[in-house]
């Protein structure tokens, strides 16, 4: 993936607005659709939104949820990520996903996050 970064955000702790794009195809040759971007975008959210140190904290993505309002277009989506993690170790990555032309739905992954 050809990652980006905007909004002012970076790889660090905290809130995440990222653009996405493949840097190659995923299966030999075909071009993947814009839809298979979006899931394979949407599977970052904890990752670009993180709160606690990856080096100290495991993180789990137990499951992940897409709702769509409408089908993706263009080689770019992003996130607009955030995660919540819980003191008892359940957390929460919830997403806003965009693609070139706007808002397009929400994803979520939960997490269950240990210390290393």
């Amino acid at each position: 993936m050809e990652i980006r970064f905007a909004g002012g955000t970076s790889y660090g702790r905290g809130p995440a607005q990222t653009w996405f794009r493949f840097a190659r195809p995923l299966v030999d040759a075909d071009e993947p659709s814009p839809l298979a971007l979006v899931v394979a975008a949407a599977d970052f959210g904890n990752g670009v939104s993180r709160i606690l140190d990856f080096d100290r904290h495991l993180f789990v993505n137990t499951d992940l949820t897409i709702h769509l309002r409408r089908e993706p277009a263009g080689e770019w989506a992003m996130l607009d990520a955030r995660t919540r993690v819980e003191p008892h170790g359940v957390g929460l990555a919830a997403s806003t996903l965009y693609d070139e032309r706007g808002a397009i739905g929400l994803s979520a992954q939960s997490l269950y996050v240990a210390a290393r």
